[in-house]
C-alpha cells in the first residue's frame, strides 16, 4: 500500500509540482490550499507525512502544525515545513514547533524526495546545519 502524503500550500504551482513528483515516486497524495483545509483532510485521511507551507490563508503553517499535534489521528505524522521564510529564526521556530525538517524555497525536488524517503523509512537524521 502506498504511503500517503498531505501537501498544504496556497500556491497551486507548488502543489502540482510536488504532487506530480510524489505520485511518480509511488506516493498517494492529498492536497490542501490552506491550513484549515489541511487539518480537516489530515484528520480524515491520516497521512503518513505532511508537507506544510508557512504563509497560507485561514490558518498559517505554525497554527496548522499546532492543530495537527492536537489530533490523535495526526499527532505522530512527521511534518516537513517547505517555506520561503528562510531566516534562521524561522527555521529554529519550525524545529521547536515539532517539524521533522525545514526546507526553504526554492527547493530541489530530488532532495525533498530523498528526505521524505528517509523520514518514512525511519532512517532520517537532520543535518546539523539547516538546509537552504
Amino acid at each position: 500500500m502506498a504511503k500517503k502524503i498531505l501537501i498544504a500550500d496556497d500556491d497551486p504551482i507548488i502543489i502540482k509540482l510536488l504532487q506530480v513528483n510524489l505520485e511518480l515516486d509511488g506516493y498517494e497524495v492529498v492536497t490542501a490550499e490552506d491550513g484549515a483545509e489541511a487539518v480537516e483532510k489530515a484528520v480524515l485521511t491520516k497521512p503518513d507525512l505532511v508537507i506544510l507551507d508557512i504563509m497560507m490563508p485561514r490558518l498559517d503553517g505554525w497554527a496548522t502544525l499546532e492543530e495537527l499535534k492536537r489530533h490523535p489521528e495526526t499527532s505522530n505524522a512527521p511534518v516537513i515545513f517547505l517555506s520561503a521564510k528562510a531566516q534562521q529564526d524561522d527555521v529554529r521556530k519550525g524545529y521547536e514547533a515539532g517539524a521533522t525538517e525545514y526546507l526553504t524555497k526554492p527547493f530541489d525536488p530530488s532532495e525533498l524526495l530523498s528526505v521524505i524517503e528517509k523520514i518514512l523509512a525511519g532512517t532520517y537524521k537532520r543535518p546539523d546545519t539547516p538546509r537552504r
